[in-house]
């Protein structure tokens, strides 16, 4: 009994490279594979007659053209992707000559189990001669692919991937190879697929990269790429210290001459148009191979690329961490508990405005993790959670945070509809989110940790009632229909020895208090510390304790009409 050979839809998404191109397809069009096979090119806005040229090239197996509108390579491999017909898609980029066994090799990993295949990429024979190929020929030597993969193996120069579990994971991310960025939807892929499928490495897939970048255009891709690898990261701040390390931040040069140029006002345009020059008078003369100038433009390469870093903000490479703790978002002025804890919605989008305009950079959960882990951050980072859950808080995501793209964390009292620990001292009843609220609310991108079951202070209650408020608290959460918690705030802020290591072991990766200073490396990941806004801290009030909370504390105490 033989098999079915799995059935292949090729993308390949192009622009302005008519030339290149019209060479992969031709390749393509030699495969020798005997399963269903149809080659889908996106022209992703090309006006050098790219459709036109395709057009005219002859394919034994079925080929569309598609055009439309640039934007971006993302977009044109998820459009080529939504126009599969098979099994299974194999993206290929427009400068891949494939080997006419390519497809074979993919095949038999899928008959092996696989559910994505990575190949091998060389170097294409005929690229043009010169330094700069040579250099990414070296480069790409040094990409040995181990055993284990990483989300940076995931490349779409010849990635292929079952198109059920492609559509599972939804597609590419398109604001990587938006107009601003050039980078990493690839890796940003890898990171979900890697999570959740068997992906597997075919040496034996090999196909050519015809290398026909010019040396002006790899210098104007370098702040587009900054741009990519910074979005990774906010996405993934776990991988910030592999993504310095690939950019060489410990190498002597780059830490002692290329990063401070990068910060001297005129000097990376400088050298960059320097480099690029003498790269272009280099290639077309019999120097073509300098080594001399082919440094030159490494070094100018270096400079340009610390330099868009620092333009952007600069990469996670902060050990500090500002957590700032809010309460109800409502103007309850006349509530007299609440009262002093609850922010305005007006004065709450005015404080948001004033991190924004003062270089702060929202962070989310996933940061909080990788810095939990031991993970540097952006410079400036700071997190905004919500104590209690009050019943507005859906609405502040969706019509405040959402429209800033800003994450949250919200903590949630399991035990109670209303804040009973509050109406004990003379305040208002205010209600909690409902189960289906909460749900809405991680829809909207807070992510929901636990406050307790009952609202009490851990460090008054016995062993068997703090795990109940631990860990069937987060039983609790889990029932309700949200993602497990992964982290846990201390009612009252307050916390000893025994309570952490209560919440320590209700398997929580951290725990939030209420001290009044940033977080920092030596922070015991049980008892971060956080700043509680208030009511009146408006302006000035609100720039020096977020600038300066320790100090500003230190002065409340001693001034306490401050």
């Amino acid at each position: 009994m033989t098999t079915r050979a799995p059935s292949f839809s090729i993308v390949i998404p192009t622009f302005q490279r008519r030339e290149v191109v019209c060479d992969a397809v031709r390749a393509v069009s030699k495969l020798d594979y005997s399963g269903p096979l149809e080659l889908i090119v996106v022209v992703d806005g090309s006006t050098d007659g790219t459709a036109a040229a395709l057009g005219a090239i002859e394919c034994p197996f079925s080929f569309r053209i598609i055009e439309q509108a640039n934007s971006g390579a993302a977009h044109a491999r998820n459009r080529g992707a939504s126009e599969a017909a098979h099994d299974i898609i194999l993206f290929l980029d427009d400068d891949m000559m494939v080997e006419p066994d390519l497809v074979a090799e993919h095949a038999r990993m899928y008959r092996e189990g696989a559910d994505a295949v990575i190949g091998h990429v060389r170097v294409d024979f005929s690229s043009p001669a010169g330094f700069v190929t040579e250099n990414f020929a070296s480069w790409l030597a040094s990409c040995r692919i181990e055993e284990r993969l990483t989300p940076f193996d995931i490349w779409t120069a010849q990635l292929s991937v079952r198109r059920k579990v492609f559509e599972e994971l939804g597609a590419f991310d398109e604001s990587f190879t938006a107009k601003s960025a050039f980078a990493l939807e690839d890796a940003d892929f890898g990171v979900r697929l890697l999570a959740r499928f068997q992906v597997r490495h075919n040496p034996q897939a090999i196909a050519g990269l015809r290398y026909v970048v010019t040396p002006r255009e790899y210098m104007e891709r370098v702040p587009r790429a900054v741009t990519g690898q910074l979005l990774f990261l906010r996405k993934y701040p776990a991988f910030a210290r592999t993504l310095l390390d690939q950019n060489g931040r410990s190498k002597p040069l780059v830490r002692f001459v290329c990063r401070p140029l990068s910060r001297v006002p005129f000097i990376p345009q400088l050298f960059s148009r320097m480099a690029v020059r003498l790269s272009e008078i280099a290639l077309g003369s019999r120097f073509g191979s300098s080594r001399i100038v082919a440094r030159i433009f490494s070094v100018a390469r270096e400079i340009a690329y610390w330099a868009a870093v620092h333009a952007k903000g600069g990469m996670p490479d902060s050990d500090r961490l500002l957590i700032l703790c809010y309460h109800s978002i409502e103007d309850r002025s006349d509530d007299p508990v609440l009262g002093r804890f609850a922010v305005s919605r007006q004065v709450f989008e005015a404080q948001l405005d004033s991190l924004i305009s003062r270089g702060f950079v929202f962070v989310g959960t996933n940061a909080l993790a990788a810095f939990v882990a031991g993970n540097p951050l952006p410079r400036r980072a700071v997190l905004l959670t919500f104590d209690d859950c009050y019943s507005e808080l859906p609405a502040i995501a969706r019509e405040v945070l959402r429209p800033r793209k800003i994450e949250a964390l919200a903590f949630a009292v399991t035990g109670m509809a209303s804040n009973e620990w509050d109406r004990q001292r003379g305040s208002a009843p205010l209600s909690l989110l409902s189960s289906e609220q909460l749900q809405e609310l991680t829809s909207l991108g807070v992510e929901i940790g636990c406050h307790s079951r009952t609202h009490r202070d851990l460090r008054t209650l016995t062993d068997s009632e703090r795990v109940t408020e631990t860990a069937g608290a987060l039983e609790d959460l889990v029932e309700a229909g949200v993602p497990r918690p992964r982290f846990y705030a201390y009612p009252f802020g307050d916390s000893d020895p025994e309570s952490r290591e209560a919440v320590r072991r209700a398997g929580y990766l951290g725990a939030l208090g209420l001290s009044q200073r940033y977080a920092n490396r030596s922070s015991d990941a049980f008892d971060l510390p956080r700043i509680m806004v208030l009511a009146k801290d408006r302006g000035w009030r609100f720039r020096l304790r977020t600038a300066f909370p320790r100090l500003f504390a230190h002065f409340r105490r001693r001034l306490p009409g401050v």
